[in-house]
């Protein structure tokens, strides 16, 4: 599959600042199966489909448009929407028009191949470059950069590599496409710095081709407020809440937040204590399960065995705005993954006033400042998870000083910085005879 990509990027005409002028020229966003308007929580959708949308919304503020292609996944959604001026989506025909899991969709790379390429086509449409996203779109870039004479850029999200060193193993091939897509592009976006020492370590790239771009957080939407009303309606008004948030599959590691919480109420002085578990099972969650429930069965079935009653609830999929009441009303979010990209669960969480919990892996340990904003646990020792979570519910003093300082810490991370960084790459990646990498911020 991955033989025919030349190693490096093909040559291209750069078009000078001063010269025909690319601003009306849109950036071709490929993102086979993470939709900017996906439901949140749902299915697959997560952090990957809010980076898009909000990055392609900053961009368009600052007239940057794009064209965002995604495959049909609802025989019932238009062909075309408008996310933005100037930012338009596109669905794709490959494969059946419903949910399909991200493990099933290699079948359909082909067919979402020739549907972009006959689209463009059929438009003439000529865009400034290229910016794939996840290892399955990078598949089809690399086609249409060779049909289209444009520069590359790549957004992984997640790595095969990262993954089996943490312990959970992908299909090999996806581990090769990750490494030919890597050395193929002319920059890499990674989402945090441990994401580019993986991309340097594990795949062997060069790190000057790496420029890191964090997400950001809404710093209006994610924060705290008062919570009376929702507590009311949950049937919280006088019980300490630790949440949990995120899609319901392996990856996640909320087996570990039910067996940690387990292990709290175990221990006396908890018997208010409530956990909240918002997420819905993704199609891989349900695979990986091996339950006739899915991952929400298996969890559930581990709440009973465990004897956790209703102290252990679980909300589905839960809409952004609502979910910015959770982390508020939320006396410590727990993030339990085996690992992540960057952590957008502990941003939110800590820009809502909110101290986390954290797996020391990856972006987290970016994210969460241990001791100060929350504490960051090497291994995935339950009763060590406890320990934590039940410092912070203990010290109501604590807890306010490590919620401020959590909401601080999130401040640094915002969309208008995420996107100003990378619209100096694309510049850079654009013109690079004009641009030195260090005006990126790569450096």
């Amino acid at each position: 599959m991955c033989d025919t990509l030349p190693p490096r990027p093909m040559t291209f005409e750069s078009r000078r600042p001063d010269g025909p002028s690319s601003a009306r020229r849109a950036i071709a966003v490929l993102s086979m199966h993470a939709s900017p308007v996906g439901r949140l929580g749902q299915g697959e959708n997560g952090g990957m489909n809010l980076t898009i949308r909000e990055l392609c919304a900053g961009l368009s503020a600052r007239g940057v448009p794009t064209d965002v292609f995604v495959r049909r996944d609802d025989p019932r959604a238009p062909a075309e929407e408008l996310l933005a001026p100037g930012s338009r989506l596109v669905r794709l025909d490959a494969g059946p028009p419903e949910p399909v899991p991200k493990s099933r969709l290699l079948a359909e790379l082909p067919l979402f191949t020739r549907a972009l390429l006959a689209h463009v086509e059929s438009e003439r449409r000529a865009y400034r470059l290229v910016h794939s996203h996840y290892w399955l779109s990078g598949w089809v870039a690399r086609r249409a950069v060779l049909r289209w004479g444009v520069p590359w850029v790549h957004s992984f999200h997640t790595l095969a590599r990262m993954k089996s060193a943490a312990g959970m193993p992908d299909e090999p091939l996806r581990g090769e496409a990750e490494e030919v897509i890597a050395h193929a592009v002319a920059r890499l976006v990674a989402m945090s710095p441990a994401e580019e020492r993986a991309l340097v370590d594990l795949y062997g790239v060069d790190p000057e081709t790496v420029c890191v771009v964090p997400p950001g957080v809404d710093m209006e939407q994610y924060a705290p407020r008062p919570t009376g009303s929702v507590r009311t309606r949950l049937g919280l008004l006088d019980r300490r809440v630790v949440v949990y948030a995120g899609r319901l599959e392996r990856l996640k590691g909320a087996d570990l937040f039910v067996d940690a919480i387990a292990e709290l109420l175990a221990r006396p002085g908890y018997d208010d204590v409530v956990a909240l578990v918002c997420g819905g099972d993704s199609g891989d969650g349900r695979r990986q399960a091996r339950h006739a429930g899915g991952e929400r069965g298996r969890l559930e079935e581990l709440v009973t065995e465990r004897g956790l009653g209703d102290r252990v609830r679980f909300l589905g999929a839960v809409a952004p705005r609502r979910l910015a009441e959770l982390y508020a009303l939320a006396d410590v979010c727990v993030v339990p993954s085996h690992t992540e990209s960057f952590g957008l669960v502990a941003l939110e969480a800590q820009a809502s006033g909110t101290p986390v919990v954290a797996a020391a892996v990856g972006g987290l340990v970016d994210v969460v400042e241990d001791g100060v904003t929350g504490f960051l646990l090497e291994g995935r020792d339950p009763a060590a998870f406890a320990e934590r979570i039940g410092e912070v519910l203990a010290d109501p003093a604590r807890r306010e000083r490590m919620g401020a300082a959590a909401r601080e810490r999130a401040g640094r991370y915002t969309w208008d910085r995420s996107v100003e960084r990378l619209v100096a790459l694309y510049d850079c990646v654009e013109f690079p005879e004009t641009a030195a990498l260090e005006s990126c911020g790569c450096l």
